[in-house]
């Protein structure tokens, strides 16, 4: 089946306003991502600073 120019238009024009809400959702992942391995990170490095006084 073929698309009248206007079906055609509001495609691409769809496609064009898409692209970027699905690109910044994938970087916004990426940074959740790393926000959670830092705050794992930075949990872990607390509680083995907490330690350290404690073992002398």
């Amino acid at each position: 089946m073929h698309q009248s120019r206007k079906e055609q238009g509001l495609e691409r024009s769809s496609r064009r306003l898409l692209q970027p809400d699905r690109r910044e959702a994938m970087i916004f992942a990426d940074l959740e991502e790393d926000i959670e391995a830092a705050a794992e990170w930075a949990v872990g490095g607390m509680m083995s600073a907490r330690r350290e006084p404690s073992s002398r």
